[in-house]
């Protein structure tokens, strides 16, 4: 396991300095996001939560 999360994050590594390269060079204006208050943030992050453990619930009483 550890040794697939180490090719894992060494192949990550050129992509991210392809992608930020790519960015870095382009002529793209930034434009305004929606900012995300901290209370939706949570929330947000809750739901996902609530929807890995319900599907980690439901496989574990299928097996």
């Amino acid at each position: 396991m550890m040794e697939f999360l180490v090719k894992k994050i060494l192949l990550s590594i050129p992509a991210t300095f392809v992608t930020t390269a790519a960015f870095a060079q382009s002529k793209l204006i930034p434009t305004a996001v929606p900012e995300i208050s901290a209370l939706e943030g949570t929330a947000a992050v809750a739901a996902l939560a609530a929807i890995v453990l319900f599907a980690w619930e439901r496989n574990r009483r299928a097996a």
